[in-house]
């Protein structure tokens, strides 16, 4: 397990302290109805919104002021991301499933997975709807994972080590290769990681802002992408459930002085928000 990460791509800064609180519930929406004749009517949001409620004693003063600024807004407005050490797959819960909404081609569906060679295919199965496979026509042929809630990459900050783990029906191929490529704050391809076998894990280099995690089956054929799973400081693990990496929004922080000086003691609320630019 890493340490937690926060911040926006490519200024995300580390807090290595562990907090004195750490609360991650989910809000599920839930709103009860009782009827007169007693019966009790259910109903709550599709997708909870996520909530994270964090806190630490004696914070030190250089992870005190880096949250200082992500909570003012001082660096820019708009959300940020935060690396939660406590999840352990940060593919979206569908992707790394390898399902979507069935006849969909944006990012509830087909859009979640993307080539990066000039051969394979990714198509919904015809015999089961809203399952989705990556046919290689060739040993080129690659796969790669979009960050679903940014219709874009997965961002990181330079020193932040990420790991990959191709699906399960790939990770058993003998002749399977994955790799991590990293892209700069405008997208633009900066280097890569790559390793033969199911599993590489890399350190994001100077200037890196993304990573988009790819597989190549290295073997033609059709397989299901189900079970891909990665990870920020942590072993990825085969058929692990996604929890998503989504754009949050600070809705409260505080911030008073420790004892000793110069260590604060500071707490900060965050609520996931629909988009990146929410």
């Amino acid at each position: 397990m890493g340490n937690l990460w926060i911040g926006r791509p490519g200024s995300m800064t580390e807090i290595d302290q562990a907090a004195k609180s750490f609360d991650r519930s989910s809000d599920l929406g839930v709103s009860e109805f009782k009827s007169l004749g007693g019966r009790v009517t259910v109903t709550r949001n599709q997708s909870p919104v996520r909530r994270l409620k964090l806190a630490w004693d004696l914070l030190a003063p250089a992870h005190a002021r880096a949250l200082d600024r992500i909570a003012r807004g001082i660096d820019g407005s708009g959300p940020v991301f935060v690396v939660d050490p406590a999840a352990g797959n940060f593919l979206g819960l569908d992707q790394a499933a390898g399902v979507g909404v069935a006849g969909a081609t944006d990012i509830t569906g087909l859009a979640q997975w993307f080539r990066t060679s000039t051969t394979g295919t990714l198509a919904e199965s015809t015999t089961a709807a809203g399952t989705f496979t990556f046919t290689a026509a060739d040993a080129t042929s690659t796969l790669a994972w979009r960050c679903v809630n940014t219709l874009g990459n997965f961002p990181v900050a330079p020193g932040m080590s990420v790991s990959f783990r191709a699906p399960t029906a790939i990770a058993a191929l003998g002749t399977c290769h994955v790799g991590l490529d990293y892209k700069k704050a405008d997208g633009s391809y900066l280097s890569s990681a790559g390793a033969d076998g199911p599993v590489v894990t890399g350190t994001a280099p100077t200037g890196a802002a993304y990573v988009t995690p790819v597989a190549r089956p290295g073997t033609a054929g059709a397989y299901s992408v189900a079970g891909a799973c990665l990870t920020y400081g942590g072993t990825p693990e085969d058929g692990l459930a996604g929890e998503g990496l989504p754009p949050m929004s600070v809705t409260g922080y505080s911030d008073t002085p420790g004892h000793p000086l110069p260590y604060r003691n500071f707490s900060i609320d965050l609520v996931e928000v629909s988009s990146a630019a929410g």
